[in-house]
C-alpha cells in the first residue's frame, strides 16, 4: 500500500512524548483472514502495552529504575512531568518494591503513561501472585484531560475503563477452533469477575490544555502498569495477554 499509514495501527506508538532521539515507526500490512473490530481505546490498548512494557524492559537493561527513567525522559514535558510525579503522590510515594504487605503477601509496583485522544494519563499498579496467578490489588491513575465540566463522570470513567483494562490484562481472550470461535455464546467468553477487581485511586488535574477525551484514554496505561508490576515481582516478562495463559511463581 505504498506510504499510507493507518492511524489506528499507529496509535500509541507515534508522538510518544518522551526525549528520545533515535526513533522510526514503520509499518508492514500483512492480510489475514480475521476481520478486525474495535474495542474501547482502539489501537492504544495494545500498542501502548507494546511501547511501555519495552520501556521498562530498556529500563532494566540499562540499570535504572522506570519511574526515574520516565521523569528523565519527560524532562522537558512539564504537563507530563507534573501527571507523572501525581500518580506517584497519589500512591503514597513510587516504591517498586518487591516488599512485603501488611498482609504478608509478598508485592510489587509497575507503572505506566498513555497519550489517548488528547488526554495525558500515568498508572500505578500494585500485584501479587496468588495460586499462580496474578491478582491487582490497586489501580492509582492520574488523568489530565486538559478542562473538564463534571469531574464525578471522570472519575466514573476511569473506574469503567481501568475495570475493562484488567479484565483484558487478566482474563479475556477470543479463541477460535476449525476457523469458529470457541465462545459460542457470552457464558463461555470470561470477563473479569467482581472479585478480581482491584481498587481504583483517581487524580484528575487540570492543565488547561485544549480538552480531551476522556470515556477511551484511562483504559491503555493499565496493562503495561500491571505487566511492569509482574515482571519486577517475578522476574517473567509478560509479551501476551491474558495474563490467565501464564502461571508465575
Amino acid at each position: 500500500q505504498g506510504e499510507k499509514l493507518d492511524p489506528t495501527a499507529l496509535e500509541g506508538l507515534s508522538g510518544k512524548s518522551y526525549a528520545i532521539a533515535n526513533k522510526r515507526i514503520a509499518q508492514i500490512y500483512a492480510k489475514g483472514p480475521a476481520m478486525l473490530g474495535y474495542w474501547r481505546s482502539v489501537g492504544n490498548s495494545l500498542n501502548d502495552f507494546f511501547y511501555e512494557s519495552f520501556l521498562d524492559e530498556l529500563a532494566d537493561k540499562g540499570g535504572k529504575d522506570p519511574f526515574e527513567l520516565r521523569l528523565h525522559l519527560l524532562r522537558d514535558n512539564q504537563r507530563l512531568t507534573t501527571l507523572l510525579q501525581a500518580v506517584g503522590e497519589l500512591s503514597g510515594g513510587w516504591k517498586r518494591g518487591p516488599f512485603t504487605a501488611e498482609d504478608g503477601s509478598k508485592r510489587a509496583r509497575g507503572v505506566a503513561m498513555a497519550s489517548p485522544f488528547g488526554t495525558e494519563t500515568a498508572v500505578i499498579a500494585e500485584v501479587s501472585i496468588e495460586h499462580g496467578q496474578v491478582k491487582v490489588h490497586d489501580i492509582w491513575q492520574a488523568i489530565d484531560p486538559g478542562s473538564i465540566v463534571n469531574p464525578a463522570i471522570v472519575e466514573a470513567q476511569v473506574n469503567g475503563a481501568v475495570a475493562l483494562g484488567l479484565s483484558q490484562t487478566l482474563v479475556e481472550e477470543a479463541v477460535w477452533v476449525d476457523g469458529k470461535p470457541r465462545a459460542r455464546n457470552y457464558d463461555l467468553y470470561q470477563i473479569l469477575p467482581p472479585a478480581r477487581m482491584a481498587r481504583v485511586h483517581v487524580r484528575v488535574i487540570e492543565s488547561g490544555e485544549k480538552m480531551g477525551g476522556i470515556g477511551e484514554p484511562p483504559l491503555p496505561a493499565v496493562a503495561p502498569a500491571v505487566a511492569n508490576a509482574v515482571a519486577t515481582l517475578t522476574g517473567q516478562r509478560v509479551r501476551s495477554l491474558p495474563m490467565s495463559r501464564h502461571t508465575f511463581t
